[in-house]
């Protein structure tokens, strides 16, 4: 059996190895060595002791094997081996938990056997004493990645792998729904799970398969949204498997269909394990309940979304606030924003309400665009190149806010002359427009220039056309002394003449 897992490695490996650099492969997230940067809730160090202190407190939880430290329950190390390694990098002691409402995040660490401050055994690097066992090192030599010269001269085909990859697999599972049955797993699956994957050796949180008969769940689908990221680091000092599950509290209520809770109890246990340590025993940690102790979880509340937004484009994203220009915004559609479901009443650009808005096809794409105006002395923003916020709400409730870089230039840019100019042309032009509404909504009565006289022909029985062409003209308006100014001169002009045509057509028929 041994042989057909070297060799089914072998193939593995081999494939990988052939694959071509561009060749796509499924979004996961890869085992990560240990950076700081990316620190959030709990600092990973590698050391499980000091990261997750054994204190009561809100969102913290310590399980321990309750036989310890006489027994481990169903793991065993041979005895022709057992002088040259004290602990195996797959025995559990228990984990440890810390979650955080803030990020919604659980951190977890898996607590491992530590060795002895005593002599240590041949072949093993003396780095080990007094450390935790490193995850992953089967033969606890203080390097997951060799073998202990001793180890495998008594076992030919033992052999192992650095960061938990080949057949090694650790993690832990959560039994959500009380019920005994693990229904999520998160960890480092082997090279060739039980549900037929076989390379995805990255970290992953996973819908648990449960088989009858196996007592640790394998990984089904994974659960990507879930997945945070984990550090594993090669080294005595800080070989602890550490990870984090993101989005916690949403993945318990997805699976149990209940809110997480300051009571909130469920399952949680572990395991550990590799088929190439040959003779070292399978590590499983059985479900135990575990309640964090959570102070109130704060309501989650999902930030506004944020689509592309431009403002005044066509004018080099300049607008002027200190006139009544119009100011346009183009709020941009895509997959998962519907312009459409806008309330246009709702949407503000520095405090105003648009005066016009309306929906077109902008970028090119397939999405619906959106375009607000505005008009410039109703919008209050600071002068100069600033952040201008357009904000709205959607007809379901949510709501939308972005931003987009512009120049402003308000009143600061202009004289107080200049302004008062302003203010006079402004007053002139409101003027000119209550006159042209108030003549607009007369209704236009035809008006003749007395300067000319309108003649209808009228056919006369008896006369040839030539005739009545040149004698039968009537009609005449003789011109008044007193002319008053008529507006639209020209267009009453037309109309009196179309009138006359009429009349003259009615005549003769």
């Amino acid at each position: 059996m041994s042989i057909l897992l070297s060799i089914l490695n072998a193939l593995f490996s081999w494939r990988r190895s052939r694959r071509s650099p561009t060749s796509k492969r499924a979004k996961v997230v890869a085992l990560e060595q240990l950076d700081h940067r990316q620190l959030l809730s709990v600092n990973f160090t590698g050391n499980v002791y000091n990261d997750f202190p054994a204190t009561s407190g809100p969102g913290v939880a310590v399980v321990l094997n309750p036989t310890l430290p006489s027994s481990h329950p169903g793991f065993t190390i041979p005895s022709d081996i057992k002088p040259f390694i004290e602990h195996s990098g797959f025995d559990i002691d228990g984990y440890r938990l810390e979650y955080t409402p803030a990020d919604d995040t659980l951190s977890v660490g898996i607590q491992q056997p530590i060795n002895s401050t005593g002599p240590v055994p041949p072949g093993v690097n003396p780095a080990i004493a007094g450390n935790p066992v490193i995850a992953g090192d089967a033969d606890d030599n203080g390097n997951a990645g060799t073998v202990n010269p001793n180890v495998q001269a008594l076992r030919p085909t033992f052999s192992e792998f650095p960061s938990l990859g080949g057949s090694d697999r650790m993690g832990v599972f959560f039994d959500f729904n009380n019920t005994g049955t693990p229904d999520v797993v998160a960890g480092i699956p082997r090279l060739v799970e039980l549900t037929g994957q076989t390379e995805n050796k990255q970290f992953q949180v996973a819908q648990a398969v449960n088989f009858p008969g196996v007592s640790a769940p394998s990984f089904g689908t994974p659960l990507q949204d879930f997945t945070g990221y984990a550090t594993l680091i090669n080294t005595p000092a800080a070989g602890a498997f550490e990870f984090k599950i993101s989005h916690f509290s949403e993945l318990y209520q997805a699976e149990t269909g209940k809110p997480l809770t300051a009571t909130t109890t469920f399952g949680v246990g572990a395991f550990g394990g590799s088929d190439n340590d040959i003779g070292i025993g399978e590590a499983f940690f059985p479900s135990q309940p575990v309640t964090l102790g959570l102070g109130p979880i704060p309501p989650k509340v999902c930030p506004p979304a944020s689509p592309p937004v431009l403002i005044n484009p066509h004018e080099n994203r300049h607008i002027n606030t200190a006139h009544p220009t119009l100011i346009r915004v183009n709020v941009f559609g895509s997959s998962g924003f519907d312009v459409t479901k806008i309330v246009p009443s709702t949407v503000r650009l520095g405090g105003a309400a648009p005066v016009e808005s309306f929906t077109r096809h902008i970028n090119h794409d397939e999405f619906l665009d959106a375009t607000f105006v505005f008009l410039g002395t109703d919008v209050h923003l600071p002068p100069g190149i600033i952040e201008a916020e357009v904000t709205g709400t959607l007809t379901d409730g949510t709501t939308f806010a972005s931003s987009s870089q512009v120049f402003n230039r308000d009143k600061s840019f202009y004289t107080t002359a200049q302004i008062d100019q302003q203010a006079q042309r402004q007053a002139a032009h409101e003027s000119q427009a209550v006159q042209s509404q108030g003549l607009a909504s007369v209704a236009p009565t035809p008006v003749v220039s007395p300067a000319h006289e309108i003649r209808v022909t009228v056919p006369i029985p008896g006369k040839s056309a030539a005739t009545q062409q040149q004698g039968l003209r009537s009609a005449t308006q003789r011109q008044s002394p007193a002319v008053t100014p008529v507006i639209g001169l020209r267009r009453a002009h037309q109309a009196a003449l179309a009138s006359a045509d009429i009349m003259a057509q009615s005549l003769a028929t």
